[in-house]
C-alpha cells in the first residue's frame, strides 16, 4: 500500500508497510540472537523425541552429582572405570548448557537468552558478543566449579552439599556478552544491566545455592571484565542530573527487592543450599516431615541438617498463602523505596525490625524456657542461621534509618490515617471472627478450644508460615471450615495491608492553592506561542529557585508529563530544564517534557535525550499577511461568500458576549463533541472551560439573524506584561453551518491582527501525530532503530485515529493558510519508559475515558467493509 506525499507530489509507502520494514531491519541487526534462540529450541525438541524414542530414563539424562566433581576428594584412582564414569557424568553437565529440562524451563531460558543477545549484539557487535560468550562460559564454568568444591571442603556444616545434584543452564552462555556490553552502554543501561543482572544472580546464588548458577555469576563476572578492557575507561559523568541521593535509593530499593523475592526463590526451588536459605524458609512455608529429617541425619552431621532444614514442626497454620501475600506487601514496600517513598523507607525500616525481633525469640529467647535448649541449639549451629538470618534485615534498616532525609516523596497525612485505621480494623474484625468461630464451632480443632488457646493461636495465623511453623500450634483445624477460616484470617488480614500499602505508595503532589495565581502572574511575564496552556485545570506547578520561571506539569505512572516548556524570565528557560529534572529525579519521577520546540529541544538532546517529533506547529507572521495569488484561492472563496451572505465576525471574549451568545457556543461546542467517539480530549486541547478565561479571545461568525455559525478561541502570548502573539486553540462550527466558515474566521484573524500592527505572529497550534517527518530525532546509532521504529508507529497510530479524530485532516487544513512550520518535540531521559510515557500521554489527553467509549472508537476506526460483516 502506498500514499501521496503531498509536499512533493511521489508516492511513499504507508505506516504499516514502513513498520513492517522496521520489524525486518531490526531481525537483520539481531540476526545472532534469533538464530541462536531457535537453535536452542530446535536442539531442545530434538533431544525430547530422542529421549522419548530410546526411552532413557530421567535419572541419567542431564547433570551430575557435585561429588563426581571433587575427584581430588574420592578414594579411587583417576584411571580406568572410574575416569570413563566421571568423563560421561562431565559429558552430560556440557550437555546441559543447552538442554532443559522441560518445556517451561526452556521458555524462560529462550526469552532471558534472546533478551541478553539482542542487547549484546547491538554494542559489542557479533564477533565479540560470540568470544565473550565463549571467554566468560568456559572461564566462569571453570570458576563456579572451584568455588563449590571449596564450600563443601571448608564448611563442616555442609557436608550435604557435596550430594547437591548439578546441571548448568543456557544463561550461562550468554550472560557473560550481555554483562560485556555494560561499558559500551549509555549511563542509564550502563545501571540498568548491572543492577537487573547482578540482583537475579545474587538472588539466586544465595537463596537456592544451585551450583549451576555459581558458574553463571562468575560469567557474568569474566564478561563485565572483559568488556571494561575492551572498552577501556568508561566515563561515568551522570548526563541526566541523577544525584548521588537518587543511587542510594535505589540501591536499597534493589536490596529490598533481593530480600522479598527470597522466601519465593527458596520455596520454589528443587534445591536449598544458598547461605540465605536459612532466611528464605525462615520466612516461607516450609514444611519439613519426619522422613526428610531422618534421611538427612541418616547421611550427615545433626550441624549439617540444621543448616539445610533448621528446627520447623511441620505444622504451620496457613500454607502458601501466608508466603505470596507478605512477599507481595513486602515488593510493594521495595517498589517505594526505589521510587524515594518515605512511607515504605518506614514500613521496611519496621519490617527488617520485626523480623530481627522474632529469629531473637526463636533462638535465643525461646531456647531457654527448656533445659539445655539454647546449648543443643548452639552446638547444632543455631548461632550461625541466626546470624545468617538477622544480619541482611539489620544491615538494611541500619541504612534505611541513616538515609531517611533522602525519601522526600511524603504521603498525604488524611491518606495515612485512613490507612492506619483500615488495617487496625481489619485485625480487630479478623480476630475477633476467629475467636468466635472457635466458641461456636469448638469441633473444628484440636484441642478443644478454649479462650486462652484460641489467644495464644492468634499470632500464628498472622505470621509468616516459616515462622509460625517453628513453634507448636495451640489449636489444629481438623475441618474444611476450620482450615479455611484459619487460612481465611491471615490471608484477609495482609490483602487489606496491601491494599493500603499500594494506596500510600500512590503518586500524589502537594500544593497549597497560591500556585496557581503565582503561575498566571508569571505566564504574562515571558513565554512561548503555548505557554498560556499551563494556566488550565489539571496542572501541578514547579518553580526556580527565583520565583521568576516555572514549569508546568502532570504527574502521570510516575512520569513528570510537562505542558510545554518553562515560562516567566526567558533567561532562566536553560537552567530550568536542569532544576526540574534534578527535581524530579529528587521525587523519583521521570522528566518528560511534551510540546517544546527547536532550541529547549536542542538543549537537552545535547544532555544525552531522546526526542521525537510530536506534530507540527504552523505560525503565520501578521504584518506578512495577503490572500494574492493562486495558492489563496480557497481562502479568498470563503471570505467572498460570507460576504454575499452577510456573515460577519465579532472579536470579543467570552465573559464579554452576550448571554444568548454564549449559549449557542455552549450548543455548538455540545454538538461537535456528539459527534465524537471519543470523550472531549484535554492537556493541550482547549474547550469550554478553557475558554472562560477572560484573557482569552474568541473569534465568532454570525449571520444576518444573530445565529453563531462557527467559533474560534485564541490563547494570548506575553511579553512583559504586554501580548505579543495569539495561538488558536478552540475551533468549532454548526453542521449545518456554509462551507468555508472556519477559513473565514482564521484570515479574518489575521487581518484584524495586521491592521492592528502589535502582534508579531499568529500560531495555528499544533496537530497531534501530524507532520511528522522531521529526520533529526536519531541521536545516536543505538537509539536509531528505537526511534524510527516509534516514529512509524505513531504515524499508523494517527492513520488508525483519523476517522474519529481527524488529525491528518487539520493538519492540511492548516497549511491552507501558507504559515511556517516548526515542529514541536517530546524529549525523555530514557528510552525503556516509553509505554510508560505513552501511558501518560493517553491519559493527559483523555483523562475520562471509559470503556464504552473506547469501544465506540474502536468501530469508528474500524474499516467499513469489515464492520458490514
Amino acid at each position: 500500500m502506498q500514499t501521496t506525499n503531498k509536499r512533493y507530489g511521489l508516492m511513499e509507502p504507508s505506516a504499516k508497510t514502513v513498520l513492517l520494514t522496521d520489524l525486518a531491519h531490526w531481525a537483520k541487526r539481531h540476526a545472532l540472537a534469533l538464530a541462536f534462540s531457535l537453535g536452542l529450541i530446535l536442539l531442545n525438541l530434538i533431544s525430547w523425541l530422542l529421549i522419548w524414542l530410546l526411552r532413557i530414563p530421567g535419572r541419567a539424562r542431564l547433570g551430575m552429582p557435585l561429588s563426581d566433581l571433587i575427584f581430588l576428594q574420592a578414594s579411587r584412582p583417576f584411571h580406568g572405570q572410574g575416569q570413563h564414569s566421571l568423563l560421561l557424568q562431565f559429558a552430560r553437565l556440557l550437555v546441559s548448557l543447552v538442554i532443559t529440562p522441560g518445556p517451561l524451563q526452556l521458555a524462560i531460558d529462550v526469552a532471558l537468552v534472546l533478551v541478553m543477545l539482542c542487547i549484546a549484539e547491538t554494542r559489542l557487535g557479533r564477533r565479540r558478543t560470540v568470544l565473550a560468550a565463549v571467554i566468560s562460559a568456559i572461564g566462569g564454568t571453570a570458576v563456579g566449579l572451584i568455588i563449590c568444591s571449596l564450600i563443601n571442603a571448608l564448611q563442616s556444616h555442609w557436608s550435604w552439599f557435596i550430594r547437591v545434584p548439578m546441571s548448568l543452564s543456557p544463561i550461562i552462555l550468554v550472560v557473560g556478552s550481555l554483562m560485556a556490553s555494560i561499558p559500551f552502554s549509555d549511563f542509564l543501561w550502563r545501571r540498568r544491566i548491572a543492577t537487573i543482572g547482578y540482583t537475579a544472580l545474587i538472588l539466586i546464588v544465595l537463596y537456592t545455592g544451585n551450583p549451576g548458577y555459581y558458574c553463571a555469576l562468575a560469567a557474568a563476572l569474566i564478561g563485565h571484565l572483559t568488556g571494561h578492557l575492551w572498552h577501556g575507561p568508561v566515563q561515568d559523568a551522570n548526563p541526566h542530573g541523577h544525584s548521588g541521593s537518587y543511587e542510594t535509593r535505589h540501591l536499597l530499593g534493589a536490596v529490598s527487592t533481593v530480600l522479598a523475592l527470597g522466601p519465593v526463590v527458596t520455596i520454589s526451588s528443587r534445591i536449598r543450599a544458598g547461605f540465605l536459605t536459612p532466611l528464605g524458609t525462615f520466612l516461607s512455608p516450609t514444611r519439613v516431615g519426619n522422613a526428610a529429617l531422618s534421611h538427612c541425619l541418616a547421611e550427615n552431621n545433626q550441624a549439617s541438617c540444621y543448616a539445610q532444614y533448621g528446627l520447623v514442626n511441620g505444622h504451620g497454620p496457613t500454607g502458601v498463602s501466608s508466603l505470596i501475600m507478605p512477599t507481595l506487601v513486602l515488593l510493594v514496600v521495595a517498589w517505594g523505596i526505589y521510587h524515594g517513598r518515605r512511607v515504605a523507607a518506614v514500613t521496611g525500616l519496621v519490617l527488617n525490625t520485626l523480623n530481627i525481633v522474632l529469629a531473637l525469640l526463636y533462638f535465643l529467647v525461646f531456647p531457654l524456657t527448656i533445659g539445655e535448649g539454647l546449648a543443643q541449639a548452639i552446638r547444632h549451629g543455631a548461632l550461625p542461621s541466626l546470624l545468617v538470618i538477622t544480619l541482611p534485615p539489620l544491615i538494611l534498616s541500619w541504612f534505611l534509618a541513616r538515609n531517611l532525609r533522602i525519601f522526600l516523596v511524603r504521603t498525604k497525612t488524611s491518606r495515612l490515617q485512613l490507612g492506619w485505621a483500615a488495617i487496625v480494623l481489619a485485625f480487630l474484625t479478623t480476630a475477633m471472627g476467629y475467636m468466635a468461630f472457635t466458641a461456636v464451632s469448638p469441633g473444628s480443632f484440636n484441642p478443644r478450644p478454649t479462650t486462652g488457646r484460641a489467644l495464644s493461636q492468634l499470632p500464628a495465623l498472622y505470621l509468616p508460615n516459616g515462622v509460625a511453623s517453628r513453634f507448636l500450634p495451640a489449636l489444629v483445624p481438623r475441618t474444611p471450615t476450620g482450615r479455611i477460616v484459619s487460612h481465611g484470617i491471615g490471608l484477609i488480614f495482609w490483602l487489606v495491608v496491601l491494599v493500603v500499602l499500594l494506596s500510600w505508595m500512590r503518586s500524589s503532589v502537594i500544593q497549597n492553592g497560591s500556585e496557581r495565581q503565582e503561575a498566571d502572574q508569571l505566564v504574562e511575564h515571558g513565554g512561548e506561542s503555548m505557554s498560556f496552556m499551563t494556566t488550565w485545570e489539571g496542572n501541578s506547578y514547579w518553580f526556580s529557585h527565583s520565583g521568576r520561571s516555572a514549569i508546568a506539569y502532570r504527574l502521570l505512572h510516575s512520569i513528570a508529563l510537562t505542558t510545554t516548556g518553562p515560562f516567566g524570565d526567558p533567561d532562566e528557560y536553560a537552567d530550568d530544564l536542569d532544576e526540574f529534572t534534578r527535581f524530579c529525579n529528587a521525587h523519583s519521577w521521570s522528566p518528560v517534557f511534551y510540546s517544546i520546540h527547536k532550541p529547549q529541544r536542542d538543549l537537552l538532546a545535547a544532555r544525552g535525550w531522546s526526542t521525537l517529533t510530536v506534530g507540527t506547529e504552523m505560525v503565520i507572521t501578521p504584518s506578512l499577511w495577503q490572500t494574492k495569488g493562486k495558492k489563496w484561492q480557497d481562502i479568498r472563496t470563503a471570505i467572498n461568500k460570507a460576504k454575499r451572505d452577510s456573515i460577519t465576525d465579532v472579536l470579543t471574549t467570552f465573559n464579554d458576549a452576550s448571554w444568548d451568545v454564549q449559549s449557542q457556543i455552549v450548543d455548538i461546542s455540545e454538538q461537535w463533541a456528539e459527534l465524537k467517539a471519543l470523550p472531549e480530549m484535554k492537556f493541550t486541547l482547549g474547550g469550554l472551560d478553557e475558554l472562560r478565561d477572560p484573557r482569552m479571545a474568541i473569534l465568532y461568525a454570525v449571520d444576518g439573524q444573530g445565529k453563531v455559525l462557527a467559533v474560534t478561541s485564541w490563547m494570548p502570548t506575553y511579553r512583559q506584561g504586554q501580548v505579543i502573539g495569539w495561538t488558536l486553540d478552540f475551533m468549532r462550527h454548526r453542521t449545518d453551518s456554509p462551507n468555508g466558515i472556519m477559513e473565514f474566521l482564521i484570515a479574518r484573524m489575521a487581518e484584524r491582527l495586521r491592521d492592528q500592527g502589535t502582534a508579531e505572529f499568529m500560531s495555528l497550534s499544533a496537530a497531534p501525530l501530524a507532520g511528522m517527518d522531521s529526520s533529526e530525532d536519531n541521536t545516536d546509532e543505538q537509539s536509531e532503530d528505537r526511534t524510527a521504529f516509534l516514529q512509524h508507529a505513531l504515524r499508523l497510530v494517527a492513520d488508525l485515529m483519523e476517522p474519529a479524530y481527524g488529525f491528518s485532516s487539520l493538519f492540511f487544513f492548516k497549511k491552507k493558510f501558507q504559515p511556517s512550520e516548526h515542529p514541536v518535540y517530546i524529549c525523555y531521559p530514557d528510552p525503556a519508559q516509553l509505554a510508560q510515557i505513552g501511558l501518560a500521554v493517553v491519559q493527559a489527553y483523555l483523562p475520562n475515558l471509559k470503556a464504552s467509549q473506547a469501544w465506540d472508537a474502536i468501530k469508528t476506526i474500524m474499516p467499513k467493509g469489515r464492520e458490514d460483516h
